[in-house]
Order: C-alpha cells, then sequence, then structure tokens
C-alpha cells in the first residue's frame, strides 16, 4: 500500500512558522535587515569593535496572530551564516529563569566550526567552559563576559521572543549587560518581540537603554497585502485564483495575518482534496464553515481571557466609547469612559486598558490613537456580552 504523501499546504495557522510568503512587512524587513548589515560592517582590528555603531535595539510589538514569531523566523532564515551567527531565545513554561539563561549560554558558546579558528582558541576555551555549567548552577553574573568573548569572534543577532513572559531580574541581566557590549561597539543585534505587555513588563526592569529601542508595532495588513499573501503561495505553485474567490476570502481575514492563514489553508486541503487547477467562489464557499468556526475559537480565547480576569463589564464599555466616536480615542479617554461610573482611580483604570490591549481587545499603533484589534471581534464581544450578562 502506497503512503499518504503529506500536504505541501503553504500556509501555517498558528505554529509561528514564518508562511510561504510573508506580505506586508516591507518595512520591518528592511529594519532587521539593517540591524543584520551594521554587526556585519568592518572592525577595527580582526577582532576588534566595530568602526561604526551598533543597531539600536528593536522591539516587535503586536497583538497574538499578528506575525510577530514569523517576523523572527523569517530574519533568522535570511541572515546569513558567513556573516552574522543567529540565537534565539522562546519563552518557555515553568522552567526556572536559571537553566533558561544557562540553555542560552549553550547556544551562545556552540558554535560549530570555532575551534578550528587559532586566532579565536582563548575565546573558544572560555566559551566551551559554559557547557560544563550544571543545570540550576546560576549563571548570571558571567553572561557579559560569555557574550564578550564571543562577540569578538562572531557578530550575533540575539531574538527575544515573548518577552513578557521573562523572569525580570534574567532579563534585567540580559539587558544591562548588552548595553555594555552595546557601548563598547560590540558587534551584537538585540530583538525583542512579544505581546503589549512587553512594554509593560519592561518598565519593571532595570535596563534604561532599552527605552531608546525602535518600536515596531504590527497588526492588521492593508487589503492589498492581503491579497498578495492570500493568492500568491497558490499561483506559486500554478493554481489560478478567480477575482471573486479573491475578494470573497479577503473578506473573511479582516486583514488579520492569523486568518489570512486560517483561510488560505482551508482553501488549500479543499483545492488538493479536488485536485483543482483553479480556486473559484463554489471552492471557495464550501469551506465558510470551517473558517468561522476556527475564527470563533480565537475570539472566544480572548473572551475567556477578559472573562477568566473579571474585566467583561470594563471591556463592554471601552467598545462602546470606541465604537461612539468617529475619531480613534486616546488611551486615557478609554480608561477614563471604563472608570466612568465606578470606584476606579486613574491608575487602577490604566492598569485594566493595559490587561485589554494585550489581550487583543484592541489596538494602540501610536501614544494617541486605539482602535479595535480586529473589528469583527467587537461584534462578537457584543453579542456574547448580550448573552451571558442580559
Amino acid at each position: 500500500m502506497a503512503k499518504e504523501q503529506p500536504s505541501k499546504n503553504p500556509f501555517h495557522p498558528g505554529t509561528g512558522t514564518e508562511p510561504d510568503h510573508l506580505a506586508g512587512r516591507e518595512r520591518e524587513q528592511a529594519l532587521l535587515k539593517k540591524s543584520l548589515a551594521a554587526i556585519a560592517g568592518p572592525r577595527e582590528s580582526d577582532y576588534g569593535p566595530l568602526r561604526g555603531q551598533v543597531p539600536r535595539p528593536l522591539k516587535i510589538v503586536g497583538p497574538r496572530g499578528a506575525g510577530k514569531t514569523a517576523l523572527l523566523t523569517w530574519v533568522e532564515r535570511v541572515a546569513d551564516p558567513e556573516e552574522v551567527d543567529v540565537v534565539r531565545l522562546n519563552f518557555v513554561p515553568k522552567r526556572s529563569s536559571q537553566d533558561v539563561l544557562s540553555g542560552l549560554l549553550h547556544s551562545v558558546a556552540n558554535i560549530p566550526g570555532m575551534s578550528k579558528h587559532k586566532a579565536a582558541a582563548q575565546a573558544y576555551k572560555l566559551l566551551q567552559a559554559t557547557l560544563r555549567w550544571k543545570t540550576g548552577e546560576p549563571p548570571l553574573k558571567d553572561f557579559g563576559k560569555i557574550m564578550a568573548a564571543r562577540l569578538k569572534f562572531r557578530p550575533l543577532l540575539l531574538l527575544l521572543d515573548e518577552v513578557m513572559h521573562y523572569d525580570e531580574e534574567m532579563l534585567s541581566q540580559i539587558l544591562q549587560q548588552s548595553q555594555g557590549l552595546a557601548n563598547g561597539r560590540w558587534p551584537l543585534a538585540l530583538v525583542l518581540a512579544g505581546t503589549p505587555a512587553l512594554n509593560v513588563h519592561l518598565k519593571k526592569v532595570d535596563a534604561t537603554f532599552i527605552n531608546r529601542a525602535k518600536n515596531i508595532h504590527i497588526n492588521g495588513l492593508n487589503p492589498d497585502a492581503t491579497r498578495d499573501a492570500l493568492s500568491k503561495p497558490f499561483t506559486d505553485r500554478g493554481v489560478a485564483v478567480t477575482d471573486e474567490a479573491l475578494e470573497l476570502m479577503l473578506s473573511w481575514t479582516d486583514d488579520y495575518p492569523y486568518f489570512i492563514q486560517i483561510v488560505g489553508s482551508e482553501v488549500w486541503e479543499a483545492q488538493e482534496a479536488d485536485g483543482r487547477s483553479e480556486i473559484d467562489v463554489d471552492l471557495v464557499k464550501g469551506v465558510e464553515q470551517a473558517v468561522h468556526g476556527e475564527r470563533t475559537d480565537f475570539y472566544a480565547s480572548i473572551f475567556e481571557m477578559i472573562s477568566d480576569e473579571l474585566l467583561l463589564e470594563h471591556a463592554m464599555k471601552a467598545v462602546a466609547a470606541i465604537e461612539a466616536e468617529p475619531e480613534p480615542l486616546a488611551p486615557e479617554q478609554v480608561s477614563a469612559c471604563m472608570a466612568e461610573g465606578t470606584n476606579l482611580n486613574a491608575k487602577e483604570a490604566l492598569k485594566i486598558y493595559n490587561q485589554l490591549l494585550d489581550a487583543g481587545l484592541f489596538w494602540q499603533p501610536s501614544p494617541r490613537r486605539v482602535y479595535a484589534a480586529i473589528p469583527s471581534f467587537f461584534n462578537y464581544f457584543k453579542a456574547e456580552y448580550k448573552r451571558l450578562c442580559p
């Protein structure tokens, strides 16, 4: 019996991997490439600091499903291994900060082929010493020393994902000592990614230089980029998409990256099952129920998150305030609307605002403008609120 061939589905909803076609992120990709180019630049000597300045740290901030992790995966892939090494630290629940940092330094130290470079023998010896650490031993005090030795040999792009969950002491040490290395113009580029809680979390950390980081806010795409993200994976594989089918697919996405991947994936599976060479409206209509089911699951997870924090009433006030005004409100205006008629003070209302922002109820692309993160979620939220709180 012949083995079933694995699907070649180019869409990857919910995996955090880079989609086959990363559309609409040209500006963000250019900033990441600029950081790579800066640390790969000329040095004052073979193993000395950079002649130019190190790049500013970058912070990629966006709600769940906006494509933050996909951007990290993209830059990890495009980094030229002949010029820049990449080390990536992902949040691992229930692991101690000591274990996480030990794992990070193991990644920093273990560079294939490094021991063959005679001029780097001393640095290699120091780095290899970290590999003898036992799990649980405190490595925090050695982080800067290990990184300094490592950067003399190779430029490094350090990617920190889901930063809002990092232990404060560990994060403070990483950032403080990274700042010292940056001040010495060692070839280190730092990219942090997380939900809006990332910025709230960073305020608790003693590392002032991170306040000068370049903020990259990402949420939905523009409609043309969405069309491109939906159609190109098909046409690249010889599958045509009619204009009517594409517009129907577009209407189910809200231009939201996670929904784009859901729609694309469901349509791909349908055309693959039928063996079609063209996507038409009838085929797309056939996956409508599956698409809306997955979207509803996503909405329900956000609603449950808000409900678990006992914030439904505050969230409903925020939704009503945002929808009532033709122009975007500022965060303090949304907070004031939530506090109206309650005993909340301004600080408490702001804390609730940040919780709802992080949950993905709304989106703040600039300091003074608040929008619905996913416009159709407001409709879901109002309907569920009315059902549960008539």
